[in-house]
């Protein structure tokens, strides 16, 4: 047999084929066109590789084979499911298949680079969701342990413990309630406290609380509000009342020797509200009481969560101003106590006072 060209009748180019394939009908190699190989030969060229022409088919029909890129796309982009990367190479491979397909048309595949492509993108997608969704839940976190930790600061839910040094503790077993009229220090029985004495405020400022004792007892069922100015003895150190303010639950009392007192852990309104602490109580909601003052150039603080008793009663507020009474004794050496009436002027929240 002999080979001979002829010219497509669809797209003009010329076509080598065998004289067995002479009037059967064969597919363009070139544009795809079915076409009958003519059965008169109008010319036969050497077979020589020199004299062949460019598009030479020896089986006429021209046989397609699939991209290898097409299916490394597909393939690439379903293991993402297992790899959680395919989908990277999978959607590249997927690209050169169809742009070597479009240039190519003997290569076959469209179908597994298109398929490649639309897994690829998708697990992208979701990869993209996922990643996004964490970092909300991340960012949601921090943002609500940063407002936990600032609300604990605003309303001093913390127990500040002492900065220097301390002569009180936290650990300070409860006292056992003494015998009526009788109290036990160092195991040797002492004389009942005298009654209070009534003062004015003018009085109060210009002599010392020695002339102002305060009854500290541990039963509070029988103690009561004495009827002058807050004042008394704190860890041996006269305490009498300067100023006292509320805000956010905290209650803080001034001295005119500069010793604060602080009862946290209120109500949010003290408004016609009584408190009753008593030694043996181990409620941990209880308020808690802090006490700061100077001892010798040196700051000293001590919190009392527990075994300590106390006695508060506030009115309703006028002109946001609050008539208070406070029974309070410390289980401290000295036996502190104070006792009296007090004003407190309530200050509005942080939050409130940029709004109002």
């Amino acid at each position: 047999m002999s080979e001979f060209t002829f010219s497509c009748p669809a797209c003009g180019r010329a076509i080598l084929a065998d004289t067995a394939y002479a009037g059967k009908d064969i597919t363009c190699p070139i544009c795809k066109a079915v076409i009958v190989v003519p059965k008169e030969i109008t010319g036969v060229n050497s077979t020589s590789a020199g004299n062949r022409p460019a598009s030479r088919n020896h089986n006429a029909s021209a046989v397609q084979r699939t991209s290898g890129l097409a299916i490394a796309s597909l393939v690439c982009s379903v293991s993402s499911l297992i790899t959680c990367i395919g989908w990277l190479p999978g959607i590249i491979c997927g690209h050169l298949a169809r742009a070597r397909i479009r240039r190519n048309p003997s290569l076959k595949g469209q179908g597994l680079a298109t398929a490649g492509l639309v897994i690829g993108y998708l697990i992208l997608a979701s990869e993209i969701g996922s990643t996004a969704f964490y970092v909300w839940r991340i960012s949601t976190a921090v943002k609500q342990g940063y407002e936990n930790v600032r609300q604990n600061l605003t309303t001093n839910t913390a127990i500040v413990m002492k900065t220097q040094s301390e002569t009180g503790s936290n650990e300070i077993p409860p006292l056992e309630p003494a015998p009526a009229e009788v109290m036990v220090t160092n195991n040797q029985p002492v004389e009942p406290a005298k009654p209070v004495t009534v003062v004015t405020n003018n009085q109060l400022n210009n002599q010392s609380t020695e002339s102002l004792p305060s009854e500290w007892t541990t039963d509070l069922s029988t103690a009561s509000f004495p009827e002058h100015p807050a004042g008394g003895k704190l860890h041996g150190v006269d305490f009498a009342i300067k100023t006292a303010f509320f805000r956010n639950g905290d209650l803080k009392i001034s001295s005119a020797n500069g010793m604060v007192l602080d009862i946290f852990r209120l109500d949010a309104s003290i408004e016609g509200r009584s408190y009753v602490v008593r030694f043996n109580d181990n409620n941990t909601a209880s308020p808690h009481v802090k006490l700061t003052w100077n001892q010798q150039g040196a700051v000293q603080t001590a919190t009392y969560s527990k075994g300590y008793g106390m006695k508060l009663q506030f009115d309703q507020a006028i002109n946001r101003t609050v008539s208070a009474k406070i029974y309070l004794c410390l289980p401290d050496d000295s036996k502190s106590c104070v006792g009296g009436t007090l004003q407190v002027r309530l200050i509005k929240p942080r939050g409130q006072q940029t709004n109002q």
